[in-house]
């Protein structure tokens, strides 16, 4: 063998492991072979719940395996949490959550997972802008009626949640605290209750997502004050964001986002957030959504790793200062 095909032979034997582990690095698992479990804490039929089943009905159409979401309340989403670290953390079972996965460490203290620890963000799936409502004959036509309202008159407006530690109420003792008033908090099971106690006068004010109020604004039964959200709503331009009303802190949307154990491997979870993102762009998907107030996200990992980072802050300062407790 002459010099120069030895030095051949030595640069592809050398080479040899490289190509190998490029391939490897490059390599797919074949995902999903078998239906995928999506677990939320939402309960049946609420906007968490609708946005959940239409946007994975679009997932599912695009892997071409069925997605079977569950329904797992209580605990402030613990429940839920727990059933999906019970499964194999093989990248078939995810968990859509909300808040919760952030507020819930800093409001119970003995539950017995770690949610920063235990599970892996996947995406942002959706978010929906927050309103601030009264009722159709109510006396407050504007926002600044209503403070002005509760500054005179501290703890006479009664406001309801349907859950400790969610967006809604987070925005609402946000209010409170940076707007320098005090309502009074009454707590219901689910937020269509509140939907409807407010427009038969058993509540003064709520604070709800819009894709929650939508029946009320269609029929015209309630009045929007302001909006929690990064921009006007194309619906209603004329009503402000808590931002607009001098409220930064406390403008804010909901937002659903979906988890996985941690342990899930790197590449499905990978094929997981690029399908959620083609399912955003999907239209029959979007716009069933769009039309209820709630909008696809399907944002990439890193976006949502940074995005629940500024939620970790802005928790953690209201449930301090407004002295949360479940």
């Amino acid at each position: 063998m002459t010099k120069i095909a030895r030095r051949d032979a030595l640069k592809m034997a050398l080479a040899a492991p490289m190509v190998l582990a490029a391939g490897r690095l490059g390599a797919q698992t074949a995902w999903p072979t078998r239906p995928v479990q999506v677990i939320t804490g939402f309960g049946p039929g609420g906007g968490g719940d609708i946005a959940t089943r239409v946007t994975f009905q679009a997932v599912s159409d695009i892997l071409k395996q069925p997605m079977v979401v569950e329904n797992r309340t209580g605990g402030n989403s613990v429940v839920a949490a727990q059933a999906v670290l019970a499964l194999p953390h093989d990248g078939y079972a995810y968990l859509m959550n909300g808040l919760q996965q952030l507020v819930t460490p800093l409001l119970m203290k003995d539950i017995p997972i770690d949610y920063a620890a235990d599970f892996q963000p996947v995406t942002q799936m959706v978010k929906y802008p927050e309103t601030i409502s009264v009722a159709k004959d109510s006396p407050w036509k504007t926002f600044e009626e209503l403070m002005a309202y509760a500054k005179a008159n501290p703890g006479r407006i009664r406001y309801g949640t349907s859950g400790i530690g969610g967006v809604p109420h987070i925005v609402a003792e946000a209010i409170q605290l940076y707007g320098g008033v005090t309502f009074r908090n009454i707590s219901y099971r689910v937020a269509p209750e509140i939907a409807r106690d407010l427009v038969g006068g058993q509540l003064d004010l709520a604070v709800l997502n819009v894709s929650t109020l939508t029946p009320m604004i269609q029929s015209d039964k309630v009045r929007l004050l302001a909006v929690g959200n990064d921009t006007r709503l194309k619906p209603f331009p004329d009503v402000p964001t808590l931002a607009e009303l001098g409220l930064p802190k406390a403008n804010h949307a909901d937002w659903g986002g979906i988890f996985t154990a941690t342990g899930t491997p790197d590449d499905i979870i990978a094929q997981m957030q690029a399908a959620v993102a083609k399912a955003a762009k999907t239209p029959s998907a979007y716009d069933k959504l769009a039309a209820q107030g709630t909008f696809m996200v399907g944002s990439s990992t890193e976006d949502f790793k940074a995005f629940l980072a500024n939620w970790k802050g802005v928790v953690e300062e209201v449930v301090r200062e407004a002295k949360i407790s479940l």
